[in-house]
């Protein structure tokens, strides 16, 4: 080519003509003799037996975009059928050929889709002059406007075809990854929830091992009141679950490529969870003797606890369905902190009432916790 010139390669179309049409006229053929003519030097048009060969032909990359229409397309636009289906089946690795395929066939579905338009009002004009229309008639008046579209060469770009729906499978991967997106978002949630709590006990268990090492004694013989005292462990607890959450939020983010909402929803219902496991850590280390019983604690009581609150999580239903498994994990306080994450991801991360709501519920509990913990301590100490 000369220089500055660009030349657009050979691109390998395979197509399959499924089409029955109907009365003489074929809405297939005449998207096959478009793209036979459309592009001569550009688009290499093989008609294929079958859509199992032309996709093999993709497969194998000796066809850059196999098209397959479907028996009922001529159906779809001039009977009582609403849709029919054109597959666009791709080489992944290619872009322009396969766009430039797209947009031929939305260029010519849409002049055919104009045919059924054309001859509904011919049939009424005619009708009202008394002129007997049959089958072929019409087919013939919408053989006429389809030709005319095509030699017209009108493009609707980002437009949507209201009588054919085109689909590649590009579009059917891109709906199960989102599937996907949102089934890891939901399990994250709940894991993350899982070792908060974990995390909040572990770092309250300190209290306790500072007993026994007589410093937490010496601490409340100091004028400091001892709820000053337990509310600096709590707010020591509750920065790390905020770095730690912070953290896991971000990489899901980054790798997983989930979004969690707004930031302002999402801000609140991590504080939410993050009060109740660290005010919960305080209230479930107020309980115990020694660190001697922690492994036990921790790791029955919160482990069923986690996996009652999971529960949801597990069987995957709607938050505030009010299924079983719902109503069983907020008896637990880890279920108030699943809920929050599960209603931010039903409701496509904007801030609600629920939300709302959840978020109260979490903060009260995890206060509540915080008080009965403190209390029991200062009757331990006194």
């Amino acid at each position: 080519s000369d220089e500055g010139e660009f030349t657009l390669p050979e691109i390998q179309v395979q197509v399959v003509n499924l089409d029955e049409g109907q009365g003489g006229f074929s809405a297939g053929q005449t998207l096959v003799e478009v793209l036979q003519q459309a592009m001569p030097d550009a688009l290499v048009v093989t008609v294929a037996p079958d859509a199992a060969s032309a996709r093999a032909a993709v497969d194998r990359q000796e066809a850059a975009v196999a098209v397959i229409l479907p028996a009922d397309l001529t159906a779809a636009l001039f009977g009582e059928q609403e849709q029919a289906s054109i597959e666009v089946y791709q080489d992944p690795t290619l872009k322009l050929g396969p766009r430039i395929v797209r947009d031929l066939l939305a260029q010519v579905v849409d002049g055919l889709a104009g045919s059924r338009i054309v001859t509904t009002v011919a049939q009424e004009q005619l009708a009202e002059r008394g002129v007997a229309v049959d089958a072929s008639l019409l087919m013939g008046i919408a053989q006429q406007y389809a030709d005319w579209a095509a030699r017209m060469g009108r493009r609707y770009q980002g437009g949507e075809n209201p009588v054919l729906d085109i689909q590649s499978p590009g579009s059917e991967p891109q709906k199960s990854n989102d599937q996907l997106t949102r089934i890891i978002a939901s399990i994250t949630a709940g894991m993350m929830v899982f070792y908060v709590f974990f995390t909040g006990a572990a770092s309250a268990q300190s209290i306790l091992r500072e007993e026994e090492s007589g410093t937490l004694a010496r601490l409340f013989t100091t004028p400091t009141p001892r709820s000053t005292i337990l509310g600096g462990k709590f707010a020591a607890t509750f920065l790390l679950l905020a770095v730690q959450t912070a953290v896991l939020l971000i990489a899901t983010r980054l790798i997983f490529g989930i979004a969690w909402g707004d930031p302002l929803a999402v801000a609140l219902v991590a504080v939410g969870m993050i009060a109740l496991a660290a005010g919960f850590g305080i209230f479930l280390t107020s309980l115990l003797k020694d660190t001697r019983q922690t492994g036990i604690v921790y790791g029955g009581v919160l482990t069923v606890l986690g996996m009652v609150g999971m529960a949801s999580v597990f069987t995957g239903g709607e938050p505030g369905a009010g299924g079983a498994a719902e109503t069983l994990s907020l008896f637990t306080p880890q279920g108030w902190g699943v809920r929050g994450w599960q209603l931010l991801l039903a409701g496509d991360g904007a801030l609600s009432g629920e939300v709302l709501l959840t978020v109260a519920v979490a903060l009260v509990l995890g206060a509540a916790f915080f008080a009965v913990g403190v209390f029991r301590f200062r009757k331990r100490f006194a």
